[in-house]
């Protein structure tokens, strides 16, 4: 942990996690280039192996981007044109973005207020004879309720497939979130709790099948599923960003151990219904904070005072996807009164591998002082 310093504190630090990597990284990378083995090589069979043991599935298939590895989980569903895939508003576009280049429709419903998840009660009043999957999202590193969204598709004979963008490390009731659908997929942008120098993507597959129909779309190789003929693409995972997950997979452990102990002291700080709070406690589950967040309809107050303290914070999300341009090729089901909410409240705060406690203590304090006299304005 890198001591307090006198600088602003920023939302993310990217160099200081590779600084205790770099001669490794640097003498891997000279193997490397002397090698001439640079597309698909050793690298990236060694994070495949490790990340399907990690994440509790049968095989990983290593492809470009995050955004790749879901429109080929989806495809490999056997989401069609015309079909439905229920989601949430509140994520990243390319949730949404994998669906619509699929020429299928985004369904969206709303979260629940305790973790901004997906909430499984609105799911199936969402079900029509169109709806293909489901693809729910552990937001900011939160577990999704995988037992009553599991229990559903199988009643409803849907496909399920968790886009993992933030959620790697994410356990639900003791396991991997990555084990719970059909496919799931995870994104290495360099921002994310595994994070790569660039792109880079894996979908992570409960059964060898699938593994095996993307390893061949990946490479130029059509596949006839679902009686449809898929084009193969170039969409495989860059032996460098494979090269760099490998040394820094070997690290998550502590840099998540940094992280979670950040976490920890802006819960100290921070009355607990203004934050992530879990709605199935004691059973298992463990959160990778990708992102810390907390809640105020006096959020640009609070974001003013962070910023002349000189705290770097962000607004996620505002407005959710029901809003976004791309609406207009995605389904409204029922209200989605809590995205809206957590759209205009919740602000995100810094947490990293490398954020010194007494920054974080810095931080927890100014929120919780702020939150604390905005509930005793309140009761007054």
């Amino acid at each position: 942990m890198a001591p307090s310093s006198n600088n602003r504190i920023g939302r993310y630090d990217l160099i200081t996690p590779m600084i205790p990597c770099k001669d490794e990284i640097m003498e891997k990378f000279e193997k490397f280039l002397m090698s001439g083995h640079y597309i698909l090589g050793k690298e990236v069979d060694a994070l495949e192996k490790d990340l399907a043991q990690q994440c509790g599935v049968a095989e990983a298939v290593g492809v470009a981007s995050g955004s790749s590895a879901l429109f080929l989980a989806l495809a490999m569903a056997g989401v069609r044109p015309g079909d439905e895939v229920i989601t949430t508003p509140y994520t990243f576009d390319a949730t949404i973005e994998a669906i619509i280049l699929l020429d299928a429709m985004p369904v969206l419903v709303d979260i629940r207020s305790e973790d901004l998840n997906i909430d499984p009660a609105a799911i199936e009043a969402a079900i029509t004879d169109k709806t293909r999957a489901l693809m729910p999202v552990p937001i900011f590193g939160a577990p999704c309720d995988m037992d009553q969204i599991n229990a559903i598709a199988e009643k409803h004979n849907l496909q399920v497939v968790v886009d993992m963008a933030q959620g790697f490390g994410t356990l639900y009731q003791g396991r991997p979130m990555g084990s719970f659908g059909r496919m799931s997929t995870l994104s290495f942008y360099p921002t994310k709790n595994l994070p790569g120098i660039g792109d880079g993507g894996m979908v992570l597959c409960s059964n060898t099948e699938d593994a095996q129909r993307i390893r061949k779309i990946r490479g130029h190789q059509p596949v006839r599923m679902n009686n449809h003929l898929y084009t193969g693409w170039n969409s495989r995972l860059d032996e460098i960003q494979a090269m760099v997950l490998n040394v820094r997979l070997a690290r998550f452990a502590g840099e998540q151990h940094d992280r979670i102990q950040v976490a920890a002291i802006y819960d100290s700080c921070i009355p607990q219904a203004n934050r992530l709070q879990d709605p199935n406690p004691g059973s298992g589950n463990h959160v990778t904070y990708h992102q810390y967040w907390v809640r105020t309809n006096r959020r640009n107050e609070l974001q003013k005072l962070l910023d002349d303290s000189g705290v770097d914070t962000a607004v996620y999300y505002n407005p959710p996807l029901n809003h976004h341009e791309l609406s207009e090729y995605c389904r409204v089901s029922g209200e989605l009164a809590e995205a809206e909410r957590a759209g205009r409240e919740v602000l995100i705060l810094p947490i990293h591998a490398a954020l010194p406690f007494d920054d974080a203590r810095k931080v927890g304090n100014i929120v919780g002082n702020f939150l604390a006299a905005d509930a005793a304005a309140a009761g007054s």
